[in-house]
């Protein structure tokens, strides 16, 4: 009984795991379009939204992209990151 009740878990988490990723693979290709739509952007910066998997990081920058009105703006504001800590490679 123990071994089954296990795998229950198991394959809950599994299913867990996959749908917050699918989420963020989303959200995160949400932000490229939204960008794209408002200018040019660089591999580095497309590259490192899409591999961000925290859901709270992809929210904020989500949010960001929305007030900017050039991929430029969102890399400023971007690099300085929540109070004003530097982040990003890009």
């Amino acid at each position: 009984m123990l071994f089954d009740s296990f795998e229950a878990y198991d394959v809950q988490e599994t299913r867990r795991v996959s749908r917050e990723e699918g989420r963020a693979e989303g959200r995160a290709e949400s932000i490229l379009e939204l960008l794209e739509e408002i200018g040019n952007v660089p591999e580095a910066l497309g590259k490192e939204i899409l591999e961000e998997r925290d859901l709270d990081t992809l929210k904020r920058w989500a949010k960001l992209t929305l007030r900017c009105g050039s991929v430029e703006e969102f890399l400023l504001q971007y690099r300085e990151g929540p109070q004003g800590k530097t982040q990003g490679k890009g």
